[in-house]
C-alpha cells in the first residue's frame, strides 16, 4: 500500500520493476538484431544511452526485466534515441506512440483502483545492428569494411546482404556508421558438407542504398542518430525511396584486389563460413 504522502512515481522509483509497470507510462526491451528472419537476442543490452527527444527524464534499467523503463513522459508520440557509449552496437532512433495513463495515476494517488480497461503501458521491442567496435569471438561469419562515394566515407547508407537461416533464404540488414564503417554479422551460415570437398564459401548478393541529399546533409548537420530517420530497417517502399536511393558499386578486398561490375551487374560479396571478410564498397558514379 501507498503511505499517504507518497506518490506513485516516487514510490515506483523507489521499487522493483514489477511495480513500476503500475504506473509507468513507455519501456524498452533492447536486444541484438540477428536477421531478418532469425528472432533478436534473447538477452537484454545493458549500459545504452537511451534518450527522448525534447524530454530531460532518463529511464531506469532493471536488470530482472531488462527493461528501460520512462514514468513521466507525456502522452504523444515521441522520438526515441538509443546509443552505445562502449560502441558495440550502432545508434538508432524510433517513434513511440506514449500512452495518456495520467488516469491511472489519478486514480492511485487518491487510493483506488484504476478503471478496467485502463490504458497499459507501451513496450517496445528494439533490435540494434552491432558496430563495427563490437568484439566478435573467433569462428564469426561476418562482412565488414568502409562505404566510400569518391573516396569520401558515406554514412546512412542502408545494406541488404543475403544469408540462411534454417535452410531457407533470408537477409541481413544494416547501416553504415558516421565515418562509413560497416558490420554484418551472419550468425547462420554454414558449411556445405553435401559435396566434397565441403563449401565453406559462398557467393551473396548485396544491395546498397545511399541516403539522398537531404538526408546526407542531415546526418552531417544534425549528427547521425539526430540526423537519422526514426526506424530506418522498418520504412515502407515509398518512405525508402524518398530517403535513400539505389546505388551501384565495387567491391574491394583486404588485399587491394577490386571485384567490379560485370556486365553491368554488382559483384557478389564472398562470405566464408567463420571468418570476418573485409570487402569495402565503392559507390560508381
Amino acid at each position: 500500500m501507498l503511505a499517504p504522502a507518497e506518490r506513485p512515481l516516487e514510490w515506483a522509483a523507489r521499487h522493483s520493476p514489477e511495480r513500476i509497470v503500475a504506473v509507468g507510462v513507455l519501456a524498452l526491451r533492447i536486444r541484438r538484431y540477428q536477421s531478418e528472419s532469425a528472432p533478436p537476442g534473447l538477452a537484454s543490452i545493458p549500459g545504452l544511452r537511451v534518450t527522448v527527444r525534447g524530454h530531460a527524464e532518463r529511464p531506469l534499467w532493471h536488470e530482472s526485466t531488462g527493461l528501460y523503463g520512462f514514468l513521466r513522459l507525456p502522452p504523444d508520440e515521441l522520438r526515441v534515441e538509443v546509443a552505445d557509449p562502449a560502441g558495440r552496437f550502432q545508434a538508432q532512433a524510433v517513434l513511440a506512440q506514449v500512452p495518456d495513463r495520467g488516469a491511472v495515476q489519478e486514480a492511485l494517488e487518491a487510493g483506488a483502483v484504476p478503471a478496467p480497461g485502463s490504458a497499459k503501458p507501451l513496450i517496445l521491442d528494439i533490435a540494434l545492428r552491432p558496430a563495427i567496435g563490437m568484439a566478435l569471438p573467433p569462428g564469426t561469419s561476418a562482412v565488414w569494411g568502409v562505404v566510400t562515394n569518391g573516396g569520401r566515407p558515406v554514412a546512412g547508407a542502408l545494406l541488404t546482404l543475403a544469408t540462411v537461416f534454417q535452410g531457407a533464404a533470408d537477409s541481413i540488414a544494416g547501416m553504415s556508421g558516421p565515418d562509413g564503417s560497416y558490420l554484418l554479422v551472419l550468425p547462420a551460415e554454414v558449411i556445405n558438407r553435401s559435396v566434397n570437398p565441403p563449401q565453406r564459401q559462398f557467393e551473396r548478393t548485396l544491395t546498397v542504398h545511399a541516403p539522398r541529399p537531404t538526408l546526407a546533409d542531415a546526418l552531417t548537420k544534425e549528427g547521425f542518430l539526430a540526423g537519422q530517420p526514426a526506424n530506418p530497417f522498418g520504412l515502407t517502399p515509398a518512405q525508402r525511396t524518398a530517403l535513400f536511393m539505389p546505388r551501384d558499386f565495387q567491391l574491394r578486398d583486404s588485399g587491394g584486389t577490386l571485384h567490379p561490375q560485370v556486365g553491368g551487374q554488382n559483384p557478389s560479396a564472398s562470405v566464408s563460413v567463420g571468418e570476418q571478410v573485409r570487402l569495402d564498397i565503392e559507390l560508381l558514379p
